[in-house]
């Protein structure tokens, strides 16, 4: 059943993906995928932490959306592609920073997403013990 959930999640995340680098306009700077690969560390840390604890989430879903969704809305083709441009074109410090930037990003938007997935999850446990 994975596989199924995988396929469509999937196919939401391509598009998603293909929706917000071609509504935001092209720069020399690679913005669209930093910023889609910073959401996507985020969204997979919530998949991960809050969607496996929660009961009403199926562990399928969870690996759906996570595999599915975020693997295919995140790009780490694209981030390779770009940053061998820059430094073919001569633009190593401006590659330097998208590097630094997406693993620095990278880290801390995961540990937010992570940070966040225990308050909610602390907030639901609160509300159905009736605290």
């Amino acid at each position: 059943m994975y596989y199924l959930y995988i396929a469509i999640f999937g196919a939401f995340g391509a598009v998603t993906r293909y929706w917000i680098s071609s509504a935001l306009s092209p720069a020399e700077f690679p913005y669209y995928t930093l910023l889609i690969n910073l959401i996507g560390c985020f969204l997979l840390a919530v998949a991960l932490k809050y969607l496996t604890a929660h009961p009403k989430f199926s562990r399928d879903l969870a690996i759906g959306i996570g595999t599915g969704f975020i693997g295919s809305f995140t790009t780490f083709s694209a981030f390779s592609a770009e940053v061998s441009f820059m430094i073919s074109r001569g633009d190593v410090f401006s590659a330097a920073c998208y590097i630094f930037a997406s693993i620095i990003g990278g880290f801390l938007s995961a540990a937010l997403g992570f940070y966040v997935s225990s308050r909610m999850i602390r907030r639901r446990e609160r509300r159905e013990n009736g605290n």
